[in-house]
Order: C-alpha cells, then structure tokens, then sequence
C-alpha cells in the first residue's frame, strides 16, 4: 500500500475520512438500564464528534441483556435501543464525522461484579476461567443452538446500528471477550467444529462476519477489532500466537472487511511505553493486504502518530486516552502540522 501522512484523506467503502487520526474507544459506563445512552454519554460523544479526528469508533454495545460486561453498558439488542441511539447517531452526522459502532458479547469476561447477581448463565466456549476476568467466574460451555443465536444477535445488533443511522459497525473480537475467547486456546478447549486448530477456533468470528455483511446492506462499512495475541509483543507467547493471528488477519481480508484495528486478546491493551502495537499493525497490514488498519496503542505524542502513518505502519491511528485527558489533543496537532 502506498504510505500518506496525517492529514490525507482516507476512504473506506465511500465513506471519505478526512485524515487519519480515530478516536479509539473507550468504555464510559454510561448507558442507562435499558442500554441507551444517557445525556452523559451525548455529552461526552459531542466532544468527540467535534474534537477534529476523522472517525469515531463508539465504544461496545452488547448484543444482547446476557451479553453484557457491565450493567451500564450500552446495547443493540431491540427496537427500543435502536431509537435510543438515534439522537447518539446524529451527533456525528451534524459534526460531519464518521462513526463506527462496536457491537460485542462479553462471554466470560465479566468486568461488573453486580451482573453476578443476575443469576443468568455465562456462556463461554469451554467451562474455563477466563483469566482476564476479574471474578470467580465458571461459565456454561456453549452448544450448537447458542452459537447460532449468538450469530443471529450480532446480524441483528448490526442492522440496528445502520438503521439508528451510523454508516458502520465494528465486530469486537479482543481483549477476552466472546469472540476472543473462541480465539484462544487458553478458553477454547472444545473439541468440535469450534475447537483445535486455529481454523476452527476462528468459526464463530468468521461466520459472523459473513452474517453482518448482508445484514448492514452494500454501503454499511464492516470493521473487525482484533486481538492479534493473547500475549504482548514482548513477553513469551502464551496461547494464541501472533502467527494465529494473523492468519486471522489474512481471512478476514479474504472475507473482504472494509476495515481492520488491532488490539491484543487476553492480554489487553495496556502495555509499558509508546504504540506498543506497532509492529503488529505493520504485520496485519501485510497479511490484510488492502484492508485499511488502524494501529491503537499508547499513542500520545504527535511525532509517534506521524511516523506509524508515514512509515506505512497502519493506515490510521487511534487516540484514547490522549484524548481524554485532551479533548483538544488532535487540533493542537493539526495546528502543528501547519
């Protein structure tokens, strides 16, 4: 792929970005108790639309009440939450920024000790303590009937986000939630079509990928957000491997996504120093070939930024923190840049 800078324009499936620096997302526990947004979370939203990066990824909406990581998560799984993000989807239509909904099952991974109280099921693809979550969690290992709902509530999640008007939806597949889980043989320990190989154990993601496509229609943009490794690039690999992952990587592109962000698996996404991930994306942009890929991580200097784009390692870069602590961040950059 030939290399840009910072403020060239970047299309993907005809949505023009106007640049390449995203706001990554970021999780604020601010959904109300049926999963919409709050004024909280318009208020918090707006200062992204506006805050000058080219596209926003809104931070996971379950695809359904037991899907769920925390109780204040946001979701997509009725026509209720699908009007209630209407007004959410709107903020960025009138701010003339593009933004992408992740939609998400959390599995095992629990991250709110008051959903326990619920008394519901955890699915899981094997009966394993997840070790990225932080409570004693022992899940039911899914069968064949709840894998397939599983599918039909992300096909479904993704319709919904389309019709409550954002141009694209991104399939959460990191940081040990469902799909994660599926990924790793730490958590996947099945022996069917779902389990073994890396092949298998990346049935579920693939095939819900091959169920949204349809589901958002030709001009619906379709991201994956995919955790590469269960281990950091510089620790022992453990688990799913970076090999594995970027097999992932390099079918995904196959199934002709129209947009690629890397993140890590079990392992998160917080890690010592400066875009950590870096030589990941420049491996993922390799094995994706024409998939944009977006590089997040640890990114907070504007020199960093500058060199992930011009040196070809990802396409764009995704801010989040950085742009917490300063919702201006991205207008002193472009100010910088001349």
């Amino acid at each position: 792929m030939k290399t840009a800078s910072l403020l060239d324009p970047l299309e993907i499936r005809g949505i023009r970005l106007e640049g390449r620096i995203a706001a990554a997302p970021i999780a604020t526990a601010s959904a109300d108790p049926e999963g919409g947004p709050t004024q909280r979370s318009l208020e918090i939203y707006r200062r992204l639309a506006r805050c000058g990066v080219a596209l926003v990824v809104v931070e996971h909406h379950a695809v359904s009440r037991k899907g769920r990581a925390r109780v204040a998560q946001f979701r997509l799984d009725s026509e209720a939450c699908e009007e209630a993000n209407r007004p959410m989807a709107a903020l960025f239509r009138e701010a003339g920024c593009p933004a992408f909904v992740q939609i998400n099952h959390a599995g095992s991974q629990i991250r709110d000790e008051a959903l326990l109280s619920e008394k519901y099921p955890v699915l899981a693809p094997s009966e394993v303590k997840n070790p990225a979550c932080p409570y004693a969690v022992k899940p039911k290992e899914m069968d064949g009937a709840e894998i397939h709902a599983v599918v039909e509530a992300f096909a479904a999640a993704a319709k919904r986000a389309i019709s409550a008007g954002y141009p694209g939806i991104q399939v959460h597949a990191c940081h040990a939630y469902l799909l994660g889980q599926f990924l790793s043989p730490v958590t996947n320990h099945r022996r069917d079509a779902y389990g073994g190989k890396i092949a298998n154990r990346a049935r579920l993601l693939f095939e819900i990928v091959e169920a949204v496509r349809p589901a958002i229609g030709n001009d619906g943009v379709l991201s994956v957000r995919l955790g590469l490794s269960d281990t950091f690039p510089q620790d022992p690999p453990e688990g799913l491997t970076l090999e594995e992952g970027l097999w992932v990587a390099r079918e995904l592109s196959r199934l002709e996504i129209d947009h690629l962000d890397i993140s890590g698996n079990l392992c998160g996404y917080d890690a010592p120093g400066e875009a950590y991930f870096a030589d990941w994306s420049r491996a993922a942009r390799e094995a994706a070939s024409k998939v944009p890929v977006t590089c997040t991580g640890g990114i907070r200097k504007l020199e960093t930024a500058r060199r992930l784009v011009e040196s070809g390692a990802c396409d764009l870069v995704g801010v989040g923190r950085g742009l917490q602590k300063d919702p201006d961040l991205v207008r002193k950059w472009k100010e910088s840049l001349g």
